[in-house]
């Protein structure tokens, strides 16, 4: 099945110093065509989280776009299984705290049951920050939320959806709300 897109998130940066290739053209065609746009980092616990904030927040800070700006936590050829999860919590932590004091916006948390549960152990601190939740299922019903959290914002649902004008499979993710909460949500983030 085909379907109009009535957000998007582009992937922004990698590790320390990856910038996806396609971001700028993304990032700007998204903005032309009107749709909502969030950019995201698929975080790495190996390498400096320092760096990290600083590699994602430097490519947003002038158009920081209409949507939470997300980290991507998801195990990743085994690199989290070499840290406790309170480890990996606080950096986490430290990178949420660096993404709020460059852009004014906590990120959102993209995540899936197993890498909550097993590397950063249901970290209460998070539960504050807006959920992305990655759970796959057939089922119409929504998706069980990790413990603590209160609502999901963004569900995937699939990672092989079609969009019209995008060749190949694209990620699917429903908004938990309605098109005013959509048009609230980022109208809040262009006054910080």
């Amino acid at each position: 099945m085909k379907a109009s897109a009535s957000f998007v998130f582009v992937k922004a940066t990698d590790s320390t110093g990856v910038v996806d290739s396609h971001f700028a053209s993304h990032w700007s065609g998204a903005k032309k065509v009107g749709l909502p746009r969030g950019a995201y980092h698929f975080f790495h616990p190996k390498y400096d989280v320092d760096k990290q904030v600083a590699n994602f927040t430097q490519h947003l800070k002038a158009d920081p776009g209409e949507l939470y700006p997300v980290v991507d936590v998801e195990e990743f050829k085994d690199e989290y299984q070499s840290f406790k999860c309170d480890q990996l919590a606080d950096m986490l932590q430290r990178f949420s705290q660096g993404v709020e004091k460059a852009l004014g916006r906590k990120p959102m948390i993209y995540t899936n049951h197993q890498t909550w549960q097993t590397s950063f152990c249901d970290h209460p601190y998070f539960l504050d920050h807006p959920l992305w939740l990655a759970q796959y299922t057939n089922q119409p019903a929504e998706p069980k939320l990790p413990p603590g959290w209160k609502r999901w914002l963004f569900w995937q649902y699939s990672e092989s959806g079609k969009v019209t004008g995008i060749p190949g499979e694209v990620d699917q993710s429903y908004f938990n709300g309605s098109l005013e909460d959509m048009k609230a949500l980022y109208s809040s983030a262009s006054t910080k």
